[in-house]
């Protein structure tokens, strides 16, 4: 065995390495494995961080609501008693309600405001009039109708497409805003208290009849107490333009000759 520049040769001829020289080698190979491992291990937590950093949802910014006036709460506070009152009044809403067994009884007080019934008085009055005078009151009443129907339609098409989330929810059932019995049952009592009733004891029934059918239509469960009384206030008021725009027989005649020479002179 012979030993040349730290290289041994042993007796069968093969070279053998020092054992310094073998433990040297073997410690530069471990530590060049820990530094790859330590690269590797921050490489993967960096490409970790980045993945979880790019799938995080981004930060949620607070942005502070403005607080609702004064007017809206208390418009809110309104409806919602409103609500409570129509519900705890609805005593005839059905047959299983507190007072169901007298629900025909208000249907057939409700049914004395209906359209179709004082559309058929009208026209039975104007036939059996007998002067002039009376057919003046007959039509402006036809008129009257006419107004209140066509009026009341429009508020309920607009107050149904126009109206909130929030407001839906508290109407007892669509176009339920305002009350159309109760707006031709205010117009009526007041043109009949004008134009037709004299007697101070009628006139009472009637007024007790007006608030009679505007409470049925609560007690039924079909209006809000808010929509009746709006409905009174707006019966009124038609009555009010139809005296405005009282249309006399002279008049009346004027209108329809003239409608009728427009249609000869476009025919000729």
């Amino acid at each position: 065995m012979r030993r040349n520049s730290g290289v041994v040769v042993a007796g069968n001829g093969r070279l053998e390495l020092p054992a310094s020289s073998s433990s040297s080698s073997s410690s530069s190979s471990s530590s060049r494995s820990r530094v790859l491992d330590s690269v590797s291990r921050r490489r993967s937590s960096s490409s970790i961080t980045c993945a979880v950093s790019s799938s995080a949802p981004p930060a949620l910014v607070l942005s502070a609501r403005p607080s609702p006036s004064l007017p809206a709460v208390a418009l809110r506070s309104l409806l919602a008693v409103d609500v409570w009152v129509s519900r705890r009044m609805a005593l005839c809403a059905g047959k299983e309600a507190p007072l169901g067994g007298m629900r025909p009884l208000v249907k057939l007080v409700e049914f004395t405001g209906h359209a179709a019934l004082w559309l058929a008085i009208t026209f039975y009055l104007f036939i059996c009039s007998k002067n002039a005078e009376e057919q003046e009151v007959m039509i402006n009443l036809f008129l009257a109708l006419l107004l209140d129907h066509v009026v009341v339609r429009i508020v309920k098409r607009a107050v149904s497409f126009h109206h909130l989330e929030w407001f839906a929810t508290l109407l007892p059932q669509p176009g339920s805003f305002p009350s159309g019995h109760t707006t031709r049952v205010a117009m009526c009592a007041r043109f009949l208290h004008a134009r037709l009733l004299s007697d101070c004891p009628m006139r009472f029934v009637v007024l007790f009849w007006t608030l009679l059918l505007a409470l049925t239509q609560v007690l039924l469960g079909q209006h809000n107490v808010s929509g009746v009384l709006f409905a009174l206030t707006m019966g009124s008021c038609h009555y009010s333009v139809v005296e405005t725009c009282w249309l006399s027989v002279e008049r009346l005649q004027d209108v329809l000759i003239a409608a009728l020479g427009r249609h000869v002179t476009q025919r000729g």
